[in-house]
């Protein structure tokens, strides 16, 4: 994924593997991820309870900061708001043909 000339990795992490994920990323010594093992708890509890169709639930790493976003009560859903990028894909990446990394290729999923 890129934004403004600068590109990001993107990982979709399953339910089964964030708690080892999170203790991974915890342990290495240049990650200021999380600096207390019980927020490791606080986000398995919250994505074990968030709805994904209603709520978007995000862990975004910026050089050796981390930040964890819960979001809920948006203005869409995150179906809707997927089926309007699909829609809409070369509003987002003019240029980019839609079989180029984008909607038919990525499909929306549930932990």
């Amino acid at each position: 994924m890129g934004v403004g000339g600068e590109s990001f990795q993107t990982h979709f992490v399953g339910r089964s593997r964030l708690a080892p994920f999170l203790n991974a990323w915890l342990a290495a010594p240049d990650t200021a991820i999380l600096h207390h093992h019980f927020m490791i708890a606080h986000i398995l509890e919250v994505v074990d309870n968030y709805s994904p169709t209603t709520e978007v639930v995000l862990l975004l790493e910026s050089f050796e900061q981390v930040t964890f976003f819960y979001l809920k009560n948006l203005p869409i859903t995150p179906p809707e708001c997927y089926e309007q990028v699909c829609k809409t894909w070369d509003e987002f990446q003019p240029g980019v043909s839609v079989n180029s990394g984008s909607c038919d290729q990525v499909q929306p999923s549930t932990m």
